[in-house]
């Protein structure tokens, strides 16, 4: 049956299927075919209901607007349209795809090429490579059969991302997302330009980053005063900046700057001038940014193309796994062993087979407060793999950092933070060391102010009391270990040795880890729990004053 002599009342297309013709209706050698009419072609019905020629059964019915013809004039724009859908339901593994336009004696044809199936046609005359199709291509069928039956709808349709994909030449980079419009009677749907159809189609697909929320919300939604909430989950600094960083006072340094009017210096000298004082490593290795989590993001554009890969240990920061998404990574999970020390074996391991570009560590870790040793991490420098090396809580460790040797490694890039150490959280201040090989790179990619006044000059007003850096690390520290000591003693609490400024606790004895956290919310207590299949069973608490450990232990005892 050609296509082109389909009517705009009824119309029908071969069923997907193998060329086993023993699957085929009694007495025919062809694929059967599926029966479309207006009153079965409504929205919101999809996959409910389709009338099959050769039986009584009720099949189902697809959440299509009918077109006049199956195969207009404007196949490339269908062409395009499957693209999109494609790229949404590929699934992950499949590494490659093409397709291609043909067709015999005036019937239509899409041609499917994959990694599973060479060669997979819908359209006139089905064929198929494989005997038997595999589920991944069975999907891509799917999509292809939706494609010929005029109009696609992907509103709410889930997404996927899918690496080194090819396409033919009928297939554009920009692609018009329809709109399928309802009508009553048989009319040509109208393809109109959504706003989500500018965006990339990997981050429809992204979940967005859960930030701690900050003291004004939390208070509108407790109902109390900030001064009455005790805030342990985001590990900040609750001495803040020394005075002179504080911009609550008379004097304050950014109303000591002569030109606030101006843009700020894009190389940030002055503080880096200062952080080459304050780390003995000379200025030219260092780049400051907006937060060391700028600086994660600035590695992976620099360093990623979409679709390579990362290591990512968990449980760590979530701010790699986000950001490789962001930028198209894949990412290979390398859990941590037990005790949250590193698997080396299985990193070297994955290095060897997989090829990934990067590996981001922390150290000490975040959420457990675990260390790496110098032994591992001098394991996995040795391999085939840029090392990126997060330093934010190596403050509180007693361990010095590795910034100094990124000038001796090639594969080696340090990240530091003032959040911690300085309590400059708010102003976002972060700092990396990098090889001068990779420096260069990043210098040209980065934003050229990327630094704000106000950030540079607290920051070095604040590397300029550093008596009062180590008095606070020093106190928070202190804290640490009484806020431990004291855990242990919690029937319902494993808690874990921390080398940072927080403790992880495991939480035990049939407690419900979830509802302890919101528990301790409604008395004013923020504590951290994570979704994660790894930590779902665990809180996380930040060393705070004195008086915040006695607050939050207090609420505890309300428990046992």
């Amino acid at each position: 049956m050609a296509l082109s002599n389909v009517s705009s009342e009824e119309f029908s297309f071969p069923l997907l299927a193998s060329q086993d013709s023993s699957k085929f209706p009694s007495g025919t050698d062809s694929p059967p075919l599926w029966k479309h009419s207006p009153e079965n072609l409504r929205r919101g019905d999809h996959d409910r209901g389709l009338e099959k020629e050769d039986g009584n059964d009720q099949a189902k019915s697809f959440s299509y607007v009918e077109r006049k013809s199956i195969w207009s004039d404007k196949t490339e724009e269908k062409m395009d349209m499957l693209w999109e859908v494609l790229n949404e339901e590929l699934p992950p593994r499949s590494q490659s795809l093409r397709i291609e336009l043909g067709g015999d004696r005036g019937e239509k044809k899409a041609s499917l090429f994959s990694d599973e199936s060479p060669a997979v046609a819908v359209g006139g005359g089905m064929k198929l490579t494989k005997k038997k199709m595999s589920p991944n291509v069975f999907v891509l069928m799917r999509v292809l059969k939706k494609l010929l039956m005029g109009v696609i709808d992907l509103q709410g349709a889930p997404s996927y991302t899918c690496a080194n994909v090819r396409k033919s030449r009928a297939l554009r980079q920009n692609i018009t997302r329809p709109c399928c419009v309802q009508t009553s009677s048989v009319e040509e749907s109208k393809n109109l330009t959504m706003g989500d159809s500018f965006i990339r189609p990997h981050l429809r697909q992204l979940a967005a980053y859960q930030p701690i929320l900050p003291f004004e919300v939390l208070s509108a939604q407790l109902g109390r005063k900030p001064e009455d909430i005790v805030k342990l989950d985001a590990n900040e600094n609750p001495y803040g900046p020394p005075p002179e960083a504080s911009f609550s006072q008379s004097h304050t340094p950014l109303g000591n700057m002569k030109f606030p009017y101006v843009y700020p210096d894009p190389q940030s000298r002055r503080l880096r001038d200062a952080l080459a004082h304050d780390s003995g490593l000379d200025s030219q290795y260092i780049l400051v940014g907006c937060g060391a989590d700028e600086l994660i993001d600035l590695i992976m554009r620099c360093v990623l193309d979409p679709g390579e890969k990362i290591i990512d240990c968990p449980p760590t920061f979530s701010m790699y796994v986000f950001d490789a998404a962001v930028n198209g990574a894949g990412v290979i999970k390398v859990p941590r062993n037990n005790d949250f020390t590193l698997n080396v074996d299985r990193i070297a391991e994955v290095v060897e087979l997989e090829k990934p570009k990067c590996i981001f560590l922390t150290s000490p870790n975040n959420p457990d407060g675990s260390i790496i040793s110098e032994e591992d991490l001098l394991k996995i420098l040795d391999m085939p793999i840029l090392v990126v090396l997060d330093e934010a809580y190596i403050e509180f460790s007693g361990v010095e950092s590795r910034m100094k040797w990124v000038k001796k490694y090639e594969n080696l890039i340090v990240l530091r933070t003032f959040s911690k150490r300085a309590g400059l959280a708010g102003l976002r201040v972060g700092y990396g060391a990098f090889p001068l090989s990779i420096i260069e790179y990043m210098w040209r990619a980065k934003q050229p102010y990327n630094v704000s006044v106000a950030g540079e000059v607290a920051a070095l007003a604040a590397l300029s009391n550093e008596k009062y850096l180590e008095d606070v690390r020093d106190a928070l520290v202190r804290e640490r270990e009484r806020l431990f000591k004291l855990l242990k003693e919690v029937p319902f609490l494993n808690p874990f040795p921390s080398h940072s400024n927080f403790v992880l606790c495991e939480v035990t004895s049939g407690m419900d880890a979830k509802k302890l956290k919101e528990d301790l919310a409604k008395m004013g207590v923020m504590v951290r729990h994570y979704n994660s299949q790894e930590l779902k069973g665990f809180v996380r608490v930040s060393a705070g004053k004195p008086e915040h450990t006695d607050a939050f232990m207090d609420c505890l005892k309300q428990f046992y």
